[in-house]
């Protein structure tokens, strides 16, 4: 019962926080996140890294054995005359069905790359993470919260793209808050969702030059012969937790810790030795 009051008590001050951002805006510097999240990663990058290989190779282990039963078509275009065929297979059954076992897996995985923000705050909090925390929201009760949130950010964002693109585009952007919120919070799915539009909607150009950040790091990755990725993929993840503490905070501090990493964190932290 104490623990339910603290946790209504927090996202009580959570729910004001972003009453303020609403009316006054924020100041953000996608520069200083980065570079807080460059400090963070150093600190777990082995756990991230593993989070996003386990998440690879499990979901490329399941589309694999999808694939040997669903047959998906190669929209391959030899000429002008194969794009009303290409148009007629991408609308087909078989391939919407792929489609959407394809994000309800990612959707059932998303608990693992989303623990990298967990251990991002861990780490922030002056503690150290463990191999079991690559795993905890299948056991705190955050599994179903982050899976509907994460199929509701895609199902949304979809009907935006499909409504002229823009809102989709839009709605992407603005979104990149809302699994933070359920993962730091009690807020339920749209909850979640309409607090990081209503905050990023008011401050959306900090909001899409930080995206446009996350693609340019994304980008370099893949340049790196795919292998930086691995760091890219953590890095965003950790960049985008940064972007949550800078803006609200996290636990029932009314004010972020990021700044407060000190060099004890660094000693005690058996992968900075």
């Amino acid at each position: 019962m104490r623990k339910s009051k603290k946790y209504k008590t927090m996202d009580n001050k959570v729910r004001q926080r972003i009453e303020e951002i609403k009316q006054r805006g924020v100041s953000i510097s996608v520069g200083d996140i980065f570079s807080k999240s460059w400090d963070i990663f150093s600190g777990i990058a082995l756990y991230a890294i593993l989070a996003i290989v386990i998440t690879f190779a499990i979901s490329f282990a399941i589309n694999f054995i999808m694939g040997l039963f669903i047959s998906v078509p190669s929209f391959v275009i030899s000429d002008m005359s194969d794009v009303d065929e290409v148009y007629a297979e991408a609308l087909s059954p078989l391939v919407w069905v792929s489609n959407i076992i394809s994000v309800v897996v990612a959707a059932a995985l998303a608990p693992i790359n989303i623990s990298i923000l967990s251990m991002a705050k861990k780490f922030n909090k002056h503690q150290n993470p463990d191999f079991s925390d690559l795993f905890v929201h299948y056991k705190d009760g955050k599994f179903g919260v982050i899976f509907t949130t994460y199929l509701a950010i895609q199902f949304l964002g979809l009907i935006g793209v499909l409504l002229c693109i823009v809102p989709g585009f839009i709605f992407y952007v603005t979104s990149i808050l809302a699994i933070p919120f359920v993962l730091f919070t009690n807020f339920t799915t749209m909850e979640a969702i309409k607090s990081s539009v209503s905050i990023l909607f008011k401050n959306f150009g900090s909001a899409f030059v930080f995206c446009l950040a996350c693609i340019g790091v994304a980008i370099l990755g893949a340049l790196a012969c795919g292998v930086g990725l691995l760091v890219a993929m953590p890095l965003i993840y950790i960049a985008t937790y940064v972007l949550y503490e800078t803006i609200i905070g996290t636990d029932d501090n009314e004010q972020s810790e990021i700044d407060q990493i000190g060099t004890d964190i660094y000693k005690d932290n058996p992968y900075m030795k």
